[in-house]
């Protein structure tokens, strides 16, 4: 590859990566159903914490492919064969005691990759999820959970697309929750100190529905770890160039609504509040339009 593609191809991904959220680099439906054999590779690093959650996670919501696990020091022994490997990529600045490894692209969250390397390259990236810049050893569970999970359901959605350019991360993107009915009737959770009104603002009101801005990280990890198919949460995951926001489903880790910004803007705040209120009031427009014309719900 001479120097100008690989420029484009890394300016492709670095692009993906500070503006979605969750996805994969996957062009064709062809070779996410190729996937399928793929035998993932859960790369185990010396953290313990980190060990023990990953695996906790992969043995409950991983459905997609075959794994095993394998120490980070005997990864050389599979160069060949039908493998991908699965890594967690610390991004610049998280606070993270554990030694793990990083992308080229600075993101922090889990990294799935074709060919094993302890620093993700463009080259060899092929899904990824984010996870918070800030985890300590009892936030791991919830974590992992989460990151699985949103790995599985990006597999599983690219899975049932009818073109290739379905699973196309603007078009995916498009989509999210693929069940609209996720929006109503959860209570939102936010944790303490990560909302940010200007004044006199009703942030119940923008959300239109119930809304807790004052909680603890522990009771929005007993909701994932729980899957309380009640709540779903905001929360964030920054690398040095941007500010990823996302409000997740504690059921199924579903995403539901995704939006950037800059590093110092990672709050909520009211205009993504009444983002999620729009969804629902769209998705209602559109069922008592299809329910005139005699469509189906």
């Amino acid at each position: 590859m001479n120097m100008r593609k690989l420029s484009l191809l890394l300016f492709a991904v670095f692009a993906a990566l500070n503006t979605f959220a969750q996805f994969g680099t996957f062009e064709k439906k062809a070779d996410i159903e190729k996937f399928k054999d793929t035998r993932v590779l859960v790369v185990m690093f010396e953290d313990s914490a980190y060990n023990a959650s990953v695996a906790y996670a992969m043995e409950r919501y991983w459905t997609y492919s075959d794994f095993d696990f394998v120490a980070d020091y005997d990864v050389q022994k599979f160069r060949k064969g039908n493998y991908a490997f699965l890594i967690f990529s610390k991004a610049k600045g998280a606070k993270i005691k554990a030694k793990l490894g990083s992308s080229e692209a600075d993101f922090n969250g889990l990294a799935l990759l074709n060919k094993y390397s302890k620093r993700a390259t463009a080259e060899n990236l092929l899904a990824y999820s984010l996870c918070s810049n800030v985890i300590d050893t009892n936030d791991w569970k919830s974590e992992m959970v989460r990151g699985v999970q949103l790995l599985n359901n990006y597999f599983n959605l690219a899975g049932q697309a009818a073109r290739d350019k379905d699973i196309s991360e603007s078009v995916m993107m498009g989509d999210y929750p693929t069940d609209k009915k996720v929006l109503f009737d959860k209570k939102l959770l936010i944790e303490y100190k990560q909302l940010t009104l200007k004044g006199k603002e009703d942030p119940n009101e923008a959300y239109g529905g119930e809304l807790d801005a004052e909680v603890e990280r522990d009771e929005i990890q007993r909701a994932i770890l729980k899957q309380d198919n009640s709540v779903i949460y905001f929360f964030y995951s920054k690398s040095e160039s941007t500010c990823h926001k996302l409000f997740v489903s504690a059921e199924y880790s579903e995403l539901l609504y995704y939006t950037s910004a800059s590093p110092t803007k990672c709050n909520c705040e009211l205009k993504d509040l009444q983002a999620l209120k729009d969804m629902r009031e769209e998705y209602v427009q559109n069922r008592e339009k299809k329910s005139k014309k005699g469509g189906d719900d």
